[in-house]
């Protein structure tokens, strides 16, 4: 009597339709190939399984995809062809899957160039807006022992007060306005955000195969030799500015007597109920000459534009924040005491 069982199906068949139009198996095995004594699935087709396991189970814990690939065997057959044996996922198989592909960096970049290079061309995604940013993570690993070297991992500055453990500092490259991630890179940390963003803009360039896109950023992008760099290499960015050096003192001089004309800005998307396009502050634009010496010793000069802008919704925050503490402070203390007469 053959055995009947029941597969859940759910949204394995749509995940695994993705990742092959995504090409994830085919980058992979053009890139890493098993040694001699690997049997099964090659790295590529594991990876896939892994993949859809992890975002099936949310979860990335090698521990459980065994049982899970053994309940979803017959599915998984049938959406992508390949015979999967019993023993396919087990922790040790797919965890020197994952050693393997993450032991070489370089590799591991041309993985995600020709991957977002695929998904642009594919998609005809638009690749006028491009963005970079960095973050935290704080994760439960036990510190290195002396003479293992530094790796990944290491204590620092943490932004969830939890200064006793290990940190790793993640960045992400993405299109606008769809957010699709282009690139990405693990940083140990602790570490300054400043040199990352000029690389990670090299390396969005090789996989748009342009620089001719606005390059977005916080103000830790806006480093005077970061701009000067982009803008060496013909790309455009929109940065804030971090308040520093002569940064403050300027803005000052000029929101008290502004050098051009203050203009009011309105988002047309967004109406009153008259149908008039709302107001939402102030600003002004100006161009300003810069130079800078680049790492190689050349004097760069290049023209840059300024924005000052007032947001009024910002300013209602500030205003607000400033009066509580004022209120906070008058209840504690007091009303302030004049002079004695």
């Amino acid at each position: 009597m053959t055995e009947q069982r029941i597969e859940r199906v759910d949204g394995l068949p749509l995940v695994l339709y993705w990742l092959t139009k995504m090409r994830i198996q085919e980058v992979i095995d053009t890139i890493w190939q098993p040694h001699a004594y690997w049997k099964g699935l090659s790295y590529g087709q594991l990876a896939v399984i892994f993949i859809a396991y992890v975002l099936y189970m949310h979860t990335h814990r090698l521990s459980g995809m065994e049982a899970w690939v053994v309940s979803h065997r017959t599915t998984l057959e049938k959406l992508t062809g390949w015979t999967i044996r019993l023993k396919e996922a087990t922790d040790d198989h797919v965890g020197h899957m994952i050693e393997m592909i993450g032991r070489d960096e370089e590799a591991a970049i041309r993985f995600q160039r020709q991957v977002g290079q695929n998904l642009i061309q594919a998609y005809a995604l638009p690749t006028n807006v491009a963005r970079y940013d960095t973050t935290n993570f704080s994760v439960y690993h036990a510190a290195p022992e002396e003479g293992q070297g530094k790796g990944l991992l290491g204590f620092g500055h943490s932004k969830d007060h939890r200064a006793d453990l290990l940190q790793f500092k993640q960045g992400l490259g993405s299109l606008d306005p769809a957010g699709v991630p282009i690139f990405t890179n693990t940083v140990r940390e602790p570490g300054a955000d400043d040199p990352l963003y000029f690389p990670a803009w090299q390396e969005m360039v090789k996989t748009i195969g342009h620089p001719h896109f606005l390059y977005v950023a916080d103000c830790k992008a806006g480093a005077l030799l970061t701009r000067a760099t982009i803008d060496h290499g013909k790309g455009c960015y929109l940065f804030p500015l971090p308040m520093i050096g002569e940064t403050p003192d300027l803005l000052r001089q000029w929101v008290l007597k502004p050098p051009v004309p203050v203009a009011k800005i309105y988002l047309p998307e967004v109406t009153e109920k008259e149908g008039h396009p709302v107001l939402v502050g102030y600003g002004f634009g100006m161009e300003r000459s810069m130079q800078c010496t680049l790492e190689d010793g050349t004097i760069h000069t290049w023209t840059e534009r300024w924005l000052v802008t007032q947001s009024l919704a910002h300013a209602q925050r500030q205003q607000k924040g400033a009066a509580g503490k004022i209120d906070q402070s008058y209840r504690r203390t007091g009303p302030p005491k004049g002079p004695s007469r």
